[in-house]
């Protein structure tokens, strides 16, 4: 059993002490090819709630200012987390997410960039398009639903995974892959509000 698996035997009943964790769409993950979990995010623990209770391990990308830690660097190492500039996501971050998915590992992103407050989503980035399609993964939706207060219900949606393959090889301009990765947000958004 390796760190990350650890940790997550670990977290997972830790957090089912706070909140009531509800999986739904578990069957819908591949477990043996390259794959993109994108959600929403409105909180924190967004990306501590993948990480636990997909049936696949996530890695996720940080600010690189986390790293700076010695041990908390060496730990988010441990956990599959790689250090990204949030002012300037440049060609190396998008390296190291596509070597990710090369090796067949999962990725988990958030198509709105960062954290969005409130009711509603806020509009699609260009990366996980992107990411998608460079990397010719396809992508699961997963809507997180659930206001996080303390020990209430968390719903976790997996939805099918959507394939972008019809763009691979295309010239797409950074438009044209928000447009695209808005398509995954709207899945999202709309399997929020059925089962809010």
């Amino acid at each position: 059993m390796n760190f990350y698996d650890v940790v997550k035997a670990i977290a997972t009943p830790i957090i089912r002490i706070f909140y009531k964790i509800e999986v739904l769409g578990a069957e819908n993950v591949p477990m043996d090819e390259p794959l993109i979990f994108a959600s929403n995010h409105k909180n924190n623990l967004d990306p501590f709630l993948i990480g636990a209770f997909m049936p696949r391990n996530v890695c996720y990308m940080a600010k690189k200012e986390l790293f700076k830690n010695k041990l908390v660097g060496y730990i988010l190492n441990k956990l599959n987390v790689f250090p990204v500039d949030r002012n300037k996501t440049g060609a190396s971050t998008i390296k190291v997410a596509l070597k990710i998915l090369k090796s067949k590992q999962a990725l988990g992103i958030f198509p709105e960039g960062s954290r969005i407050k409130g009711s509603e989503l806020g509009k699609a980035k260009a990366g996980t398009a992107m990411l998608s399609i460079k990397g010719k993964a396809r992508v699961c939706p997963v809507s997180i639903i659930g206001n996080y207060k303390l020990f209430s219900k968390i719903t976790l949606y997996i939805d099918k995974p959507v394939s972008f393959d019809e763009y691979y090889g295309e010239k797409l301009t950074s438009k044209d892959y928000e447009d695209i990765s808005q398509k995954i947000l709207d899945i999202i958004n709309m399997n929020m509000k059925n089962l809010a």
